[in-house]
C-alpha cells in the first residue's frame, strides 16, 4: 500500500504532500486540527510543531516521491497518540518522534552494514538512540505524575499473630 492511500484513510483530519525542495503542502479537515493534534490552543505552537517534526526527518522521509519512506504521518500520528497535555509534554512529545524514527534509521542502517567497523558504528548509534528515548519515556512518566512513583499492593497476606498496615508509609530518622 502506498503512503497516499494510507493518507486518504487517515483519522487524524490531515493530508500531506510536497517535500522539502519545493515545499510541503498540508491539507487541514477542520482550522483547528493541528491544534488539536499537538493539544494545544495556539495556532504559532501547532504551526512550529509541525514544522519541527518535518525538520527531523530527512529529505527522502518528508517527500511523495519516497512513499515507502515517508514519515511524516507517523511523526503527526505518534504525537497525537502520546496526547501531550501542556508545552513541555508537547516539546518531549515531538523529541520522543524525532527519536524514534531515527534510531529505526539507525536499526535499517545497522541491518545493511556491509563491514564490521559499520556495524559496530550504527549498533553504538542505535544504542544511544534507545537510551535516549528511554530517558524521554521516563522524563514524561515523571513530569506527568509530579515525580512522584506510585507502588500498588495487589494482594496482602497477614499469618495468624502477624500485623498489616494500610496507608501511607513514611520511612526516615528513627527515634532513640
Amino acid at each position: 500500500m502506498t503512503s497516499k492511500k494510507l493518507e486518504d484513510k487517515s483519522t487524524l483530519g490531515i493530508k500531506m504532500g510536497g517535500n522539502n525542495e519545493e515545499g510541503q503542502n498540508l491539507t487541514l479537515t477542520q482550522a483547528d486540527t493541528l491544534k488539536t493534534l499537538f493539544g494545544t490552543v495556539h495556532d504559532e505552537i501547532a504551526n512550529g510543531l509541525f514544522r519541527h517534526c518535518i525538520k527531523a526527518l530527512k529529505s527522502d522521509e518528508a517527500s511523495d516521491e519516497f512513499s515507502g519512506n515517508d514519515e511524516r504521518m507517523f511523526m503527526v500520528a505518534a504525537i497525537s497518540e502520546i496526547k501531550p497535555r501542556d508545552g513541555v509534554e508537547r516539546m518531549l512529545a515531538v523529541q520522543m518522534a524525532a527519536t524514534h524514527v531515527a534510531l529505526i534509521r539507525s536499526g535499517r542502517w545497522m541491518a545493511n552494514a556491509s563491514n564490521l567497523e559499520q556495524v559496530k558504528a550504527h549498533t553504538t548509534g542505535y544504542n544511544k538512540l534507545a537510551r535516549t528515548y528511554s530517558l524521554q519515556m521516563e522524563a514524561l512518566r515523571k513530569h506527568r505524575n509530579g515525580g512522584k512513583q506510585t507502588v500498588t499492593v495487589q494482594h496482602v497476606n497477614v499469618e495468624g499473630g502477624g500485623q498489616a498496615i494500610v496507608g501511607n508509609v513514611q520511612t526516615g530518622e528513627g527515634r532513640t
